[in-house]
This record gives structure tokens, C-alpha cells and sequence, in this order.
């Protein structure tokens, strides 16, 4: 049967809608939208100011360091009769309340001075924890038995509780003994992250059998605005307090969806670094000051804030995964306690609008390219309007309101692409069988200049280019490992792999030599920044070489060579001469000049360093912006005089593991000390680039070896720190 424009019409309507509506129920949906909340977080913040009643001491690595030689404070856990002068320090500020997100769960032979602080203070909240485990009748009495009583006397008891369906646990982990029989305080620090391990929604309490903890964030509100009444309802939870204080917490699945402020906000919240606390006691018990304001920490600092006292340095291991990364776990707790003291809170809108405006847009997708005749309906408003929900999904987010993307950048994207596949199939063949003979002649790039001026091509001129020089290490040991078949197998994989990278980030393919790759970035069409296009592109080729490896040795393809082999990537950006050379039966776009065989001669380059893109100065001033890259030497290349400075392009910035990036500093650092003869710190800086990368860098060995023989051999007043490369 022969489909007419109603059957496309249905097709292109009911087969995205079936799907999305299939994906919702296996929770898909739910987990694309939570991370496109995250971007929206990332990108288009309200950017609300956090909460001026909150003060974080943090047990942080400059505390650590600093005390790192004192028999008290050496290691990690800290010896509890510490926390006693810390405690009645910041309580001499007369802070609202101490809540703790370090917890004392074992006894220990320090504990007196604690549970004396605890007790003199009166406004110390310590941590539970709870947890869910299979338990035996016995054991489950056990445990019930064994949670002291001033514990549970500590629960909170809100009305209509059992609306929420709060997850019910079995066990609480509860501070020593003798603390918890006197605590005034306490509060459960259990963390609740979704599947993907970020936390994105806080409970305001916990479950514990029939009891009901708060949690550390809505213990430190309540210290504020003591509560009254605590009353749940369908979608909310209110909270009266004696002040006559009201706020009411929108709930989703049981809990509120924490509002995350932006980066800079959430790295910059109110922190005190502990080294400053204890140096302050410290100075106050020596005498060695008598007006607070000249201290380091004045406890006035505390007055009438929520002080949460938390760790970040490393050896704590207390990190939680937000949107932003992870992030010590404090502002976990600090993040509920602002948005519940500023009542920031993100409206999310109801379960079915998602699917809702399918029901509308894409039956206007499909009839406007389906039915209308005006290619501009056809094809432009169908595209904008793809642009423009998303955008007006980022826009009113920064208001804290909320409109679901996941169903429709599942669902709308397949329609779209259905109609025009749909125009395709049915307006297009001839044009499209054209283009394609056209396209196996001439670059795709170039498809559409060739067919409107040819003749302009072959007289080319000069342009500002990025070349691209790519080569297979060793492959002439590959090749003699292989068959002809093999071979030809093997090169037809990786240089169709490669060339479809290249032509996706809008290079022009020159030519192949064997197994060499050679581009041009910004000819024939002017591209503005094809200096970052030839950049994503050679990144992209590695990531895909290393993606081709494991598919070759998953299926024991090829040799073991092949199976490891290595691409050497050199990228130049300068002035070349580029234009359509041949014949007019027999003729390619190419690029000729200085710009061309200085990036020839930076791919060769590469093998001696042991990096797989190497960049000039050039090409590294006009990307440095959006990549991460790596100084590595000055030199001067075979057929050259001036000096070039030389770069590794190492990762768009952001994407490398932070040892990749300390090796990088202290390389640098290293050859700032190279580059001014001082050998001794410059071999040092270079061991720890070493040390921090963790596996070999023929970079780091060859600096190093040319510093040892400069220790023995130094070089002449004049010499400028260029080495001089004597081959290709």
C-alpha cells in the first residue's frame, strides 16, 4: 500500500509520542530531565544570594597542613578533646546553634572533654545516621532496644506524616553513649542521592521506624524559627514557628528539590577555615592579643548564625556529587539549610505537561511540513521553534520556574528530523542523486562554491588557514604484519573514520598519503574559527582511534601493532596560498607555503615529545580560550631559522582528570626555571610533572636530560633556550 501525506502525517506524530510515553514509564525521562535541571543550572542560575545566617567551619587542607607536625592535630580522625576549646570558642560568639556533620559513633579515650562542651554549651547538635538493612527478628529487636531514649525524645512530630510514604529504617547509627544521654540536639546527616549519585532533593526528615528525624539543614532552620506546628499536606510541607515565621516546602518524591545556587555561590559559601579558629583560641590563651577584632576568627563572626561545622580536605573522604562536581559534603547540608532560610525553591511543573505539549507541537511540526507549500513554514518555523521552547525552558528557570524538556527533546527532534526526511525522500531524489555524483567528485565542503563559480577555485589565493597534518606511527612495521587484504581493511577503517571526523568539523580533505591524513581548516570557505574546529576535530580522532583500538582487539582484528597503534597530529595556523589545482578532469583543493610544511613538520615533531597533537604558537594563542594545552618546548624546525614556540593540545578546557592538569603546571613551571638556567629546580619541576601525571612522559625525560647535561655542559650567555631539531 502506498502511504499518503495523512499516513506520513500519523506516523511522524504517534511513533515519537508511543516512544516517549514508553521511556517516561521506564523512568528514562525522569533521569534526562534531571540532568537537563542541571545544565539549566549550570547555564541560566537564578542566582539567588545564599543565606547570611549560615557560617561552615572547615576542617580543610590548610588546617590539616598546618597542624600536620602537632602530636594533637597530626592525623586524621582528630582526638575528640580537641573539638572542647573549638566548641567554647565559637559558642563565646553566641551563635544559634553547633551542628555537627562529622560524626562521634565510637567511644574513644578522649571522649570527657567532648561530652562536656556538648553538655556546658547546651547548643551543640550532634549527628545520626540512617540506614536500611535485612534484618532477623532478633536482630531487628536488638537494635530497636539499643537506641537510647534521649534519642528518640528528639524526633519531630508532623501531622499527616503519612502522606509523604517516607522509606521507613531499621537502623540508626547514634553518637556515643554518653552523648547521646544528654544531647540537647540532633539532627541525621543521611544522604539521599538519586540514582545517578547526585544529590539533587533534600528530606526534610527521616523515617526511623515511628520516629522522625530532621535533617542537619531543617535542624538549623528550626533553631531559627522554632517550629510550632509541622503539617504535611498533598504537595507541601508547612512549617509554623513561634515567631509566627510560615514557609511552606513544595515535596517531590517525599522530599524538596534543592535549589542549587550558581558555581561561583556554591564555591564561595560562607567558610572558615579551622586553622583560623584554633590559631585565635590559641592566641586568646597566650595572651598574645586582648581586643577580639585583631584576631583571625573574632567570635563575633558566629553571632546568631547556624555554624555547621564539616571537613573538605581529602583524608576526610566527605564529598557528595552535585551538578557542579564533587563537592565536600557539607554543602549538601548547607545548600538545604539556605534554601529553607531564604525560601528558595524551584517550581516544578505538574508530571503530565511533558507529554501534554506533545499533544500540540508536534501535530503542528508534522502539519506545517507535511501539508504546507511555503518552504519557510516547511522547514524554518518547525526549526525555530525547536530553538525557541528550549530557550524559553532556560529563560523563565532563572524565575525558579520549571517547564519539562526531556519528553520534548526526545520526541520533538525525531519528528523533525521525520518531516525532513519525509521532504527528502519524496521532493528531493533528483537533486539528492546529483549532489551525490557531484559530491564523489569534489569535497562535500566545497560542493556548493563548485557548482556556483569553479573557475574562481582554480585561480585560488591567499588565505588564513589552519593545516592539518596527520601520520600513523610506525606503520610501516604494521603494514609488513599484514596481508593486502588486511591492510587495505585496516587503512580503509581508520581513514574513513578519520575523514568523517575532519568533514564533520568543517575541513576540507587535501589528499591521503598512504596512511597520512592532510587537511585544510578555512578554505574554501571561510570558516571564522577554524583554528578551533581543525582543534575538536584532532581531539575527536584520538578519542575515536582509541575507540577503534578496542573494537580491533575485542575482536582480535589485525596484528597486536595495529591493535596499539598511534596517531601523530601536528596543526599550523597561518597564511597559505590554497586553491582548486589539476586538471579540469582531474584536480583536488590543496594548500601550498610556509604555514603548510611548518605543520608538516610539527606532526613529525610529535613522535620526539610523545604526544600525540602538537600545536605552533599560533594555532595554541587562538584556542587557548576553549583548550587545554601544554608549553612544551621552543625549537627550531629543519628548513627554518626563526625559533617556534611549540604547544600539546591536550583536552577541551574542563575535560582532563586533575593530574593531567597539575602535571601540566609543574611542567611549565619547569620550563620557566629551564628557560632561566636554573637546572636543579627546573629537574625538580619536571619529577613532580612526572610524579602527578602518573605515567610515562617522554616530554618530561627529554627536558630533564637536557638539564643534566647543561648541569655539566652549561651553554653560552647567548644561548636563547631554542633547541634545534637537525632532522624532519
Amino acid at each position: 500500500m502506498k502511504l499518503t501525506k495523512i499516513h506520513w502525517a500519523v506516523i511522524l506524530c504517534v511513533v515519537p509520542l508511543l516512544l516517549t510515553v514508553l521511556l517516561k514509564f521506564s523512568g528514562t525521562t525522569e533521569s534526562l530531565e534531571n540532568n537537563l535541571i542541571d545544565l539549566r543550572y549550570r547555564y541560566a542560575n537564578p542566582e539567588h544570594p545564599f543565606t547570611d545566617k549560615l557560617v561552615i567551619v572547615d576542617i580543610d587542607e590548610v588546617t590539616l597542613d598546618a597542624y600536620k607536625s602537632t602530636p594533637i592535630f597530626g592525623r586524621w580522625p582528630w582526638k575528640r578533646n580537641v573539638y572542647q576549646p573549638i566548641l567554647e570558642y565559637i559558642a563565646g560568639g553566641m551563635p544559634k546553634l553547633i551542628l555537627f556533620d562529622i560524626m562521634f559513633f565510637e567511644e574513644s579515650p578522649e571522649d570527657d572533654p567532648l561530652i562536656e562542651a556538648t553538655m556546658d554549651l547546651g547548643i551543640v547538635s550532634h549527628a545520626i545516621n540512617l540506614n536500611k538493612e535485612d534484618l532477623s527478628q532478633e536482630e531487628d529487636k536488638i537494635y530497636e532496644e539499643g537506641v537510647p531514649q534521649n534519642i528518640l525524645d528528639k524526633s519531630l512530630h508532623p501531622e499527616n506524616v503519612e502522606l509523604l510514604k517516607l522509606s521507613t529504617y531499621n537502623i540508626l547509627q547514634f553518637p556515643i553513649p554518653r552523648i547521646s544521654e544528654i544531647a540537647t540536639y540532633i539532627h541525621s546527616v543521611t544522604y539521599t542521592p538519586d540514582s545517578d549519585g547526585v544529590g539533587r532533593r533534600g528530606n526534610i526528615f527521616f523515617k526511623y521506624r515511628n520516629s522522625y528525624f530532621p535533617s542537619l539543614g531543617f535542624t538549623g532552620y528550626l533553631s531559627q524559627h522554632p517550629q510550632k506546628t509541622i503539617i504535611v499536606k498533598d504537595t507541601h510541607i508547612h512549617v509554623t514557628s513561634n515567631d509566627d515565621t510560615e514557609i511552606s516546602i513544595p515535596t517531590e518524591k517525599n522530599a524538596f528539590r534543592l535549589h542549587y545556587y550558581s558555581k561561583e555561590t556554591m564555591d564561595h559559601m560562607p567558610r572558615i577555615s579551622m586553622s583560623g579558629i584554633i590559631d585565635s583560641r590559641r592566641a586568646l590563651d597566650g595572651g598574645e592579643v586582648t581586643d577580639f577584632s585583631s584576631l583571625k576568627v573574632p567570635p563575633t563572626v558566629f553571632q546568631d548564625k547556624v555554624v555547621i561545622i564539616g571537613t573538605s580536605a581529602a583524608s576526610t573522604s566527605d564529598t557528595r556529587l552535585t551538578p557542579y562536581g564533587d563537592r565536600p559534603g557539607y554543602m549538601y547540608h548547607a545548600l538545604q539549610y539556605s534554601n529553607l532560610m531564604e525560601k528558595h525553591f524551584l517550581h516544578m511543573a505538574p508530571e503530565w505537561l511533558g507529554i501534554g505539549l506533545l499533544f500540540i507541537l508536534l501535530p503542528f511540526n508534522v502539519s506545517l511540513s507535511v501539508f504546507s507549500k511555503n518552504i519557510g513554514l516547511r522547514i524554518v518555523v518547525p526549526a525555530l521553534l525547536f530553538i525557541i521552547y528550549p530557550l524559553i525552558a532556560f529563560l523563565v528557570f532563572r524565575y525558579d520556574i520549571h517547564l519539562p524538556l526531556s519528553e520534548f527533546t526526545i520526541a520533538y527532534p525525531l519528528t523533525f528530523l521525520g518531516s525532513l526526511g519525509y521532504l527528502t525522500l519524496t521532493e528531493g531524489a533528483e537533486k539528492r542523486k546529483y549532489s551525490k555524483v557531484l559530491s564523489n567528485m569534489v569535497d562535500p565542503t566545497i560542493v556548493s562554491e563548485a557548482l556556483t563559480d569553479l573557475e574562481a577555485l582554480k585561480k585560488g589565493g591567499e588565505m588564513e588557514i589552519t593545516a592539518f597534518f596527520s601520520d600513523v606511527a610506525g606503520f610501516s612495521t604494521i603494514s609488513e604484519q599484514l596481508s593486502s587484504e588486511d591492510l587495505a581493511a585496516l587503512l580503509n577503517e581508520y581513514l574513513s573514520a578519520m575523514t568523517i571526523i575532519l568533514k564533520h568539523n568543517k575541513g576540507t580533505l587535501d589528499k591521503y598519503i598512504g596512511d597520512a591524513v592532510v587537511g585544510i581548516f578555512g578554505a574554501p570557505i571561510k570558516r571564522e574559527e577554524h583554528f578551533l574546529e581543525a582543534a575538536r576535530a584532532s581531539l575527536e580522532m584520538i578519542t575515536r582511534l582509541s575507540e577503534l583500538k578496542k573494537y580491533w582487539k575485542d575482536n582480535n582484528l589485525y596484528s597486536k601493532d595495529a591493535q596499539d597503534m598511534d596517531v601523530r597530529i601536528g596543526l599550523n595556523t597561518g597564511k597559505a596560498k590554497v586553491g582548486f589545482m589539476g586538471t579540469d578532469t582531474l584536480a583536488s583543493y590543496t594548500m601550498m607555503g610556509d604555514t603548510v610544511n611548518l605543520a608538516a613538520r610539527l606532526e613529525a615533531a610529535g613522535k620526539d615529545y610523545g604526544v600525540n597533537i602538537l600545536i605552533s604558537e599560533n594555532t595554541n594563542l587562538k584556542v587557548n580560550s576553549e583548550m587545554f594545552t601544554r608549553e612544551l618546548d621552543s625549537v627550531r624546525v629543519k628548513g627554518k631559522n626563526e625559533p617556534v614556540k611549540i604547544f600539546e593540545l591536550i583536552s577541551k578546557k574542563g575535560e582532563s582528570p586533575q593530574n593531567i592538569v597539575d602535571a601540566t603546571g609543574y611542567y611549565e613551571e619547569g620550563f620557566n626555571l629551564y628557560l632561566k638556567r636554573e637546572w636543579e629546580k627546573s629537574i625538580q619541576k619536571f619529577t613532580d610533572a612526572k610524579k602527578a601525571k602518573g605515567k610515562k612522559d617522554k616530554a618530561v625525560e627529554m627536558l630533564i636530560e637536557r638539564c643534566n647535561f647543561y648541569l655539566e655542559n652549561p651553554p653560552e650567555a647567548t644561548w636563547d633556550g631554542v633547541f634545534t631539531r637537525t632532522h624532519k
